[in-house]
């Protein structure tokens, strides 16, 4: 997942501004995109390069998939092309599909030196780390093959979905969900992650085209109706950034929550907007920083991003005020750099390290996913 040893109603917008095509960078949409596209190029290659991430061996080395960075540079950077009129997947995008390919096709060797599971050091993490790439792996791969327009998963995405299911628990208190990686580190890997991470399953089978339409598998049936029963079942008990995700995978698969659940949800993310109109994920994720020092409460590129996402997949217009105000802030936070920036609910980070950089990977995905025209 990521880096442990290094220690996440004003007067609406014009409807033109907010409907406005596509076009070079600042001209049309209101934020620049190329600069965008090379700060998350950027950070793709430094994940790429830090040797932190590198886990197997040789020719079958790869970086492992982290919830900071690697995944939204995944979901995000086929939305920046999309933006930009761009069918080209970058190198970056190229390499981080063959490296999860390439795992989907070795699963049974992943726990030996050639491969090497995420986090090896002890027998729970093992059960973590599967548990986690599992799910992982299905959503990149779904999600691409949605992108490249296919009519059904394809091979390799079939194969994620099978060990997705297999990987899942079949009893006790959790069943329905996955091991997930526990680093008490929010919002992403911590204890109350695991339902993050079920939701995010439910978002890879409900990416992958036509697999609910056509799926006969007996194992995959069973699968979906336990995750239903957890998602739905342990959903008053999440935190608000939980809960949004699982809102977000309900409108990927029926059934996952009530209307009640997911306008609960809308209507929760709507009181914690602030003034300005940007979100702060310190409202969303309950608990303290381990070094003690305070959370920050200004508004953030991953918290504003993920608010407005979920509110445009649940069928809010993009003139509700709502929406718009985010949108506004979006627009209007974008930094120099290209980036939007994202604080660590863990500890106070240097925004100039790479490591201190992560929340700004995910703050920028998830605000070009807001941008983007759904």
């Amino acid at each position: 997942m990521g880096d442990h040893d290094a220690n996440k109603l004003l007067p609406i917008l014009a409807l033109g501004l907010l409907l406005c095509p596509a076009g070079k960078a600042g001209e049309t949409t209101g934020w620049d995109v190329q600069a965008a596209a090379r700060y998350l190029d950027a950070r793709a290659a430094a994940w790429s390069a830090f040797q932190g991430a590198d886990r197997g061996q040789g020719a079958d080395k790869v970086s492992c998939l982290s919830c900071h960075t690697s995944v939204p540079y995944a979901l995000g950077r086929p939305a920046l092309r999309r933006v930009a009129g761009d069918d080209r997947p970058t190198t970056h995008e190229t390499r981080l599909l063959e490296h999860v390919r390439r795992r989907v096709d070795h699963w049974r060797e992943l726990d030996t030196p050639r491969f090497q599971l995420s986090y090896d050091f002890d027998e729970r993490k093992k059960v973590e780390s599967r548990g986690t790439e599992a799910v992982l792996n299905a959503l990149v791969l779904a999600r691409d093959d949605r992108r490249r327009g296919l009519a059904a998963p394809s091979d390799s995405t079939r194969r994620a979905l099978r060990h997705l299911w297999a990987a899942q628990r079949k009893e006790g208190p959790d069943a329905g969900s996955w091991d997930w990686l526990d680093f008490g580190l929010r919002p992403w890997e911590a204890g109350a992650s695991r339902y993050y991470g079920a939701a995010l399953a439910a978002i890879a089978v409900g990416s992958a085209p036509g697999y609910l339409d056509g799926e006969e598998d007996r194992d995959a049936r069973a699968g979906l109706d336990r995750l239903r029963r957890y998602l739905s079942s342990h959903f008053d008990e999440q935190d608000l950034h939980n809960r949004l995700y699982a809102s977000w995978a309900s409108t990927a698969v029926d059934g996952l929550l009530t209307e009640g659940q997911r306008w609960r949800s809308i209507e929760q993310v709507r009181e914690e907007q602030q003034p300005g109109g940007g979100w702060s994920l310190s409202s969303l994720v309950d608990g303290r920083r381990e070094d003690g020092t305070p959370r920050e409460k200004a508004p953030d590129g991953y918290a504003t991003g993920l608010a407005v996402h979920l509110m445009r997949l649940a069928g809010l217009r993009r003139d509700h005020p709502s929406v718009a105000r985010g949108l506004a802030w979006l627009r209007a936070n974008q930094q120099p750099g290209g980036n939007w920036v994202g604080f660590s609910l863990n500890k106070r980070r240097d925004p100039k390290t790479h490591v201190g950089q992560f929340m700004s990977d995910a703050a920028t995905a998830f605000a070009i996913l807001a941008l983007e025209d759904h």
